[in-house]
């Protein structure tokens, strides 16, 4: 009875989906999937998937968890790396400045973007909750 109840609010609101016989794959937008399994015992596990194509994973298909810390050590390991290239160089202070400010910019970049699927993920969380609820 809830996949009937979740696919006839999607429908309703023009939602795109795949159905699949135990499961749901809702497309979010901007190369972001939900994934919902139904069991037998009416228990229902979400999931999500940042599809190849996204700002935020690029080419890879992971879960946005995983996109978030992908980015953040990347970040990191990007400055860590540009830090002993310009130490090991000698160049001029101005140079690394501008480097970490275009780092600065790429972590800003991030956290935009994994705020963005979160909210929108929660908030998807959320309304199935209210549609079951009903």
């Amino acid at each position: 009875m809830t996949k009937e109840k979740i696919i006839t609010k999607l429908i309703r609101y023009r939602i795109k989906f795949d159905d699949y016989e135990k499961s749901l794959n809702i497309k979010m937008g901007y190369s972001h999937e939900i994934l919902i399994k139904f069991s037998d015992d009416n228990k229902i596990s979400m999931s999500d998937k940042l599809t190849s194509w996204n700002p935020l994973s690029g080419i890879l298909n992971i879960s946005l968890r995983n996109a978030m810390i992908l980015q953040s050590v990347s970040i990191f390991l990007s400055w860590l790396l540009l830090l002993i290239v310009f130490s090991s160089f000698k160049f001029g202070i101005e140079y690394f400045e501008f480097v970490t400010m275009v780092l600065v910019g790429m972590w800003g970049f991030s956290i935009l973007w994994s705020t963005y699927y979160l909210i929108k993920l929660e908030s998807f969380k959320r309304t199935l909750m209210n549609w079951l609820d009903e």
